[in-house]
This record gives structure tokens, C-alpha cells and sequence, in this order.
């Protein structure tokens, strides 16, 4: 049985909500947009082997916004790290 990428998220973000609602943080809407942005941009660098034109297709992004987004959201790019348990 798989599961809806609606009920990942749903479970997810309620643990980031309650984590920043403990913190007393407000305009949480910013902050998961990042959070998740970031991961999925990670997570397509990763499968594209860091082929960015490819990357940037999949997402349906010009290059160089990729290039932006890369730097903005403080992603790593470590090309030679072994990235299959950090997500």
C-alpha cells in the first residue's frame, strides 16, 4: 500500500508545526516552503548525479534559477559526500 504524498506531508509538517509553535516562531509558511523546496532540489541533484541542466529540467527551472535557489536555500553541493543517509 503507498501512501499519498498529501499524508507525508500532513505528518511532517505537523511535527515542524509544533516544533515552531513551542518556539513561539510565526510566519511558518516561509519556513516550510524552504524546508521543503530545499529537500526536493537535494533530492533531485542527487538522482541527476549533480548534472544541473538535467536537475533544472526535471524541476522546470531555468539553470540559473537552480544556480539561485542552491545558494539562497544554503544547499550543499558536495558532489564526492555519500548523501544516502542525510535525508
Amino acid at each position: 500500500m503507498s501512501i499519498s504524498l498529501y499524508d507525508l506531508l500532513k505528518r511532517d509538517i505537523k511535527k515542524m508545526l509544533v516544533g515552531i509553535g513551542h518556539n513561539g516562531q510565526g510566519n511558518i509558511h516561509p519556513l516550510i516552503i524552504k524546508e521543503v523546496e530545499g529537500y526536493v532540489i537535494k533530492l533531485v541533484l542527487e538522482e541527476t548525479k549533480f548534472n544541473y541542466l538535467l536537475a533544472s529540467k526535471m524541476l522546470g527551472i531555468s539553470r540559473s534559477t537552480l544556480y539561485r535557489k542552491i545558494d539562497s536555500l544554503g544547499i550543499s553541493v558536495d558532489k564526492n559526500q555519500d548523501h544516502s543517509n542525510t535525508l
